[in-house]
């Protein structure tokens, strides 16, 4: 049994005007749905203080609830956006909104943040059905940390959270094996990421660019993404190298912020200064100037072990302009036979990938008809699997049935 979808609430810590993975899919979300007449309430932490409390962003209606915001700590690797809003007076009000607004279901996005608590407590006082997005595996470099972090994700957050929440939207199938061996759940429901489709840019835009990085003649590398340690790129830059023993014109461009001393460490050990790129942070709207002009992109978060990764938005991007994506990859993440290597992808094997690396980068360059084919073929696969329509139309299906039970 099925119902019609008239109300829906989202709880994150993370919202817009924070620019974060999480932010931006939950905030995109939430305006697709009311382009289909849903009406959506949002409850998120006022952590930008710039930001009012209340507010109907594009008909969303944004209620921003006071918080502790933490500083940045070790071992949530400084991630500077960390806040506590579970807090009686919070609790109350949210009630009585979500008995206000009618609304069906609570969807919950990121499991380790404490409006995932909220969320729990308020579906089960109500009586709502509960959704969760996994957007993050959680995982530390510190393997004191990590232990802390694990015993905690694997008890409290299992218990308090997973558990309880109705049904589990997977982006990738990391975030399935993360559901069944951390918590236990095998029922996951496969919604992959979406993203706009990115802007033409302008010629002189990149035209500026590339007199800027001085690119004229050059074979580009693009790595979007702010340096960390799980998105660290030792292994790209030491491929990389190697390539420029036979292509010399060859640059590789990183952009976002440099927050991992030893990536630049390992640029100024092998003195590549001027042949890898770091423009730090850059305005969105200047990003599909740098896609139009790079040769190809890469970027992975190193997630897993065994290089069984997944795509993230800035890939998706460069599939979206008809760019070959590389990347250390699992060819099964959205399903088997979605990714094709050497077709609409190129894998690297997750053992010696600085030599990987290097053959496919050489492979790439020395054969620009094959690099045109594959990035024809990742902008139909991003058309096809990556698409806002795709993407809301499944979330509707799921909020359907869930919603439906309940009724039951």
């Amino acid at each position: 049994m099925t119902q019609s979808i008239h109300s829906v609430a989202m709880m994150t810590n993370l919202f817009p005007p924070l620019a974060t993975g999480s932010s931006i899919h939950s905030s995109t979300l939430a305006n697709k749905l009311v382009e289909r007449g849903v009406a959506v309430t949002v409850f998120t932490a006022h952590v930008s203080k710039d930001a009012p409390e209340h507010e109907n962003m594009d008909g969303i209606d944004v209620y921003r609830l006071p918080c502790f915001k933490f500083p940045k700590l070790p071992i949530a690797v400084n991630f500077p956006w960390i806040s506590m809003t579970m807090f009686p007076k919070n609790i109350s009000f949210m009630r009585k909104k979500l008995r206000e607004n009618n609304c069906q279901l609570i969807h919950v996005h990121n499991h380790m943040f404490d409006m995932a608590l909220n969320g729990a407590y308020l579906a089960n006082r109500l009586k709502l059905p509960l959704a969760l997005t996994i957007h993050s595996i959680i995982r530390h470099p510190n393997p004191f940390y990590n232990g802390v972090l694990g015993a905690i994700d694997a008890t409290f957050l299992r218990y308090c959270m997973v558990s309880k929440a109705d049904a589990v939207v997977d982006l990738d199938n990391s975030c399935t094996r993360y559901l069944a061996s951390r918590f236990g759940r095998e029922d996951g429901t496969l919604i992959p990421l979406a993203i706009d489709l990115p802007q033409q840019p302008s010629a002189a835009d990149v035209d500026a660019l590339r007199d800027k990085y001085q690119l004229h003649g050059k074979k580009v590398i693009l790595s979007v993404g702010h340096l960390h340690h799980l998105r660290n790129r030792l292994s790209l830059i030491r491929g990389f190298a190697k390539v420029l023993r036979t292509h010399p014109e060859s640059r590789l461009i990183i952009i976002g912020a440099r927050n991992y001393q030893p990536t630049l460490d390992l640029v100024a050990e092998l003195g590549l200064e001027k042949e890898v790129i770091f423009t730090g942070k850059q305005p969105h709207h200047l990003i599909p100037a740098f896609l139009k002009l790079c040769d190809l992109h890469s970027m992975w978060f190193d997630l897993d072990p065994e290089g069984r990764n997944s795509l993230a938005n800035a890939n998706i991007e460069a599939m979206f302009m008809g760019k070959p994506v590389m990347g250390m990859l699992d060819i099964n993440a959205y399903g088997k036979g979605v990714l094709k290597d050497w077709e609409n992808i190129v894998i690297i094997p997750h053992k010696d990938p600085e030599q990987h690396i290097a053959k496919a980068l050489v492979k790439l360059f020395d054969n620009p008809e094959l690099a045109e084919t594959i990035g024809k073929n990742s902008q139909d696969l991003a058309q096809k699997t990556f698409n806002w329509d795709l993407v809301t139309d499944r979330h509707l299906a799921l909020y359907s049935s869930l919603a439906g039970k309940e009724a039951q």
